[in-house]
């Protein structure tokens, strides 16, 4: 999936959760996309997305971006950007 527009929002919350544009880039890359509600997405790392991560990235991000994950609109912006703290469900 191709990262397109990231909303103001979305951009306070990389920086105060200390995100760097390359982890979102890299979350897009190789995260997975599941259906959440009213027609938003949301992108994350599954193990497989996880396995790939960890041949091309060192382990100190890895660590730290194995838990994001970031909710879609729509139109595909990028509307909030987070790390998980339950599990992500799968509909």
């Amino acid at each position: 999936m191709k990262l397109g527009i990231v909303s103001s929002h979305a951009r306070m919350s990389m920086k105060r959760r200390g995100i760097p544009p390359q982890a979102l880039e890299t979350l897009f890359a190789y995260g997975r996309v599941e259906h959440a509600s009213h027609g938003s997405r949301v992108v994350y790392f599954s193990s497989e997305g996880r396995a790939v991560l960890s041949k091309s990235a060192p382990a100190n991000q890895i660590d730290r971006w194995v838990g994001m994950y970031a909710v879609l609109d729509p139109q595909n912006e990028v509307i909030t950007v987070g790390y998980r703290t339950n599990r992500i469900r799968r509909h």
